[in-house]
Protein backbone atom coordinates (compact mmCIF):
# COMPACT_ATOMS: atom_id res chain seq x y z
CA UNK A 1 0.00 0.00 0.00
CA UNK A 2 2.68 2.60 0.88
CA UNK A 3 4.65 1.68 -2.10
CA UNK A 4 1.63 2.60 -4.44
CA UNK A 5 1.08 5.76 -2.60
CA UNK A 6 4.57 6.49 -2.95
CA UNK A 7 3.91 6.01 -6.74
CA UNK A 8 0.58 8.10 -7.15
CA UNK A 9 2.70 10.48 -5.22
CA UNK A 10 5.84 10.74 -7.84
CA UNK A 11 3.29 10.61 -10.77
CA UNK A 12 1.50 13.52 -9.09
CA UNK A 13 4.28 15.32 -8.40
CA UNK A 14 5.60 14.99 -12.22
CA UNK A 15 2.73 15.76 -13.41
CA UNK A 16 2.12 18.77 -11.39
CA UNK A 17 5.77 20.22 -12.63
CA UNK A 18 4.70 20.16 -16.53
CA UNK A 19 1.16 22.16 -15.28
CA UNK A 20 0.62 25.44 -16.47
CA UNK A 21 -2.07 26.07 -13.79
CA UNK A 22 -0.43 24.27 -11.13
CA UNK A 23 3.19 26.05 -11.45
CA UNK A 24 0.81 29.78 -10.97
CA UNK A 25 0.01 28.34 -7.35
CA UNK A 26 2.28 27.95 -4.68
CA UNK A 27 2.89 24.62 -3.87
CA UNK A 28 1.89 25.47 0.20
CA UNK A 29 -1.48 26.96 -1.28
CA UNK A 30 -2.34 23.72 -3.05
CA UNK A 31 -1.82 21.94 1.10
CA UNK A 32 -4.16 24.74 2.42
CA UNK A 33 -6.74 25.69 -0.75
CA UNK A 34 -7.15 21.61 -2.22
CA UNK A 35 -8.00 18.16 -1.05
CA UNK A 36 -9.30 17.00 1.80
CA UNK A 37 -7.80 19.33 4.12
CA UNK A 38 -9.40 22.01 2.75
CA UNK A 39 -13.06 20.56 2.70
CA UNK A 40 -12.58 19.45 6.63
CA UNK A 41 -11.08 22.97 7.61
CA UNK A 42 -11.98 25.38 5.18
CA UNK A 43 -11.13 28.30 7.21
CA UNK A 44 -8.38 27.28 8.71
CA UNK A 45 -5.06 26.65 6.68
CA UNK A 46 -2.72 24.76 9.05
CA UNK A 47 -5.27 22.11 10.18
CA UNK A 48 -5.65 21.44 6.32
CA UNK A 49 -2.27 21.35 5.49
CA UNK A 50 -1.60 18.85 8.24
CA UNK A 51 -4.67 16.83 7.46
CA UNK A 52 -3.59 16.90 3.30
CA UNK A 53 -0.21 15.73 4.74
CA UNK A 54 -1.83 13.45 7.65
CA UNK A 55 -4.28 11.65 5.66
CA UNK A 56 -2.43 10.88 2.49
CA UNK A 57 0.44 12.73 2.16
CA UNK A 58 -0.81 15.66 0.22
CA UNK A 59 -2.33 13.48 -2.86
CA UNK A 60 -5.59 14.58 -2.78
CA UNK A 61 -4.43 18.28 -2.76
CA UNK A 62 -2.05 17.87 -5.73
CA UNK A 63 -4.25 15.51 -7.97
CA UNK A 64 -7.38 17.92 -7.02
CA UNK A 65 -5.33 20.67 -8.06
CA UNK A 66 -4.32 19.20 -11.36
CA UNK A 67 -7.78 17.77 -12.62
CA UNK A 68 -9.56 20.82 -11.41
CA UNK A 69 -7.13 23.50 -10.76
CA UNK A 70 -10.38 26.43 -10.76
CA UNK A 71 -12.05 24.65 -7.89
CA UNK A 72 -9.45 24.75 -5.28
CA UNK A 73 -8.38 28.31 -5.18
CA UNK A 74 -9.84 28.98 -2.08
CA UNK A 75 -12.91 29.88 -2.97
CA UNK A 76 -15.66 26.80 -3.98
CA UNK A 77 -14.94 24.05 -1.33
CA UNK A 78 -15.13 26.88 1.17
CA UNK A 79 -18.40 27.96 0.26
CA UNK A 80 -19.83 24.89 -0.01
CA UNK A 81 -18.70 23.76 3.41
CA UNK A 82 -20.02 27.37 5.18
CA UNK A 83 -23.27 26.36 3.15
CA UNK A 84 -23.99 23.40 4.48
CA UNK A 85 -22.54 24.05 8.44
CA UNK A 86 -24.49 27.24 8.68
CA UNK A 87 -27.67 26.67 6.90
CA UNK A 88 -29.97 27.68 9.17
CA UNK A 89 -28.84 30.78 10.08
CA UNK A 90 -27.78 31.54 6.43
CA UNK A 91 -31.88 30.94 5.65
CA UNK A 92 -32.94 33.55 8.07
CA UNK A 93 -30.30 36.27 6.82
CA UNK A 94 -31.29 35.81 3.38
CA UNK A 95 -35.03 36.00 4.29
CA UNK A 96 -34.37 39.40 6.30
CA UNK A 97 -31.24 40.37 3.65
CA UNK A 98 -29.18 40.85 6.33
CA UNK A 99 -27.05 39.04 8.93
CA UNK A 100 -23.25 37.51 9.52
CA UNK A 101 -23.86 34.68 8.34
CA UNK A 102 -25.46 36.39 4.58
CA UNK A 103 -21.86 38.97 4.83
CA UNK A 104 -19.86 35.66 5.28
CA UNK A 105 -21.11 33.89 2.37
CA UNK A 106 -20.69 37.11 0.42
CA UNK A 107 -17.34 37.51 1.25
CA UNK A 108 -16.51 34.11 0.86
CA UNK A 109 -18.20 33.95 -2.32
CA UNK A 110 -16.27 37.21 -4.29
CA UNK A 111 -19.05 39.25 -3.28
CA UNK A 112 -18.38 41.70 -1.18
CA UNK A 113 -20.36 45.31 -1.19
CA UNK A 114 -22.11 44.25 -4.46
CA UNK A 115 -25.77 44.89 -3.67
CA UNK A 116 -26.99 43.93 -7.21
CA UNK A 117 -25.61 40.17 -6.60
CA UNK A 118 -27.31 40.44 -2.95
CA UNK A 119 -30.67 40.88 -4.38
CA UNK A 120 -30.04 38.20 -7.19
CA UNK A 121 -29.27 36.00 -4.29
CA UNK A 122 -32.19 36.66 -2.04
CA UNK A 123 -34.33 36.46 -5.28
CA UNK A 124 -33.60 33.23 -6.12
CA UNK A 125 -33.34 31.85 -2.85
CA UNK A 126 -37.27 33.08 -2.37
CA UNK A 127 -37.54 30.61 -5.60
CA UNK A 128 -36.03 27.76 -4.11
CA UNK A 129 -37.88 28.42 -0.92
CA UNK A 130 -41.19 28.93 -2.68
CA UNK A 131 -41.12 24.99 -4.52
CA UNK A 132 -43.48 22.55 -3.16
CA UNK A 133 -40.57 20.14 -2.81
CA UNK A 134 -38.36 22.59 -0.63
CA UNK A 135 -40.15 21.16 2.74
CA UNK A 136 -38.96 17.74 2.05
CA UNK A 137 -35.70 18.35 1.25
CA UNK A 138 -32.98 17.25 3.71
CA UNK A 139 -30.44 19.30 4.90
CA UNK A 140 -27.73 18.56 1.69
CA UNK A 141 -30.57 19.23 -1.22
CA UNK A 142 -31.15 22.16 0.29
CA UNK A 143 -27.65 23.88 0.99
CA UNK A 144 -27.07 22.32 -2.83
CA UNK A 145 -29.72 24.35 -4.15
CA UNK A 146 -28.54 27.45 -2.24
CA UNK A 147 -24.72 26.39 -3.49
CA UNK A 148 -25.86 26.18 -7.29
CA UNK A 149 -27.54 29.60 -6.76
CA UNK A 150 -24.65 31.53 -5.23
CA UNK A 151 -22.01 29.92 -7.67
CA UNK A 152 -23.87 30.77 -10.54
CA UNK A 153 -24.93 34.38 -9.72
Amino acid sequence: MLKIIKVFSITTLTLLAFSQSSMAREFADIYTDCGLGAMIAPTNSAVAAVTNVTFDLGTTAISSNLSSPDTCNGGQEKVASFIYNAYEPLEKDLASGSGTYLDSLMLLAGYTQDQEKLEVLRNGFAKIVANPSYVDQNRFEKAKALYDLVINV
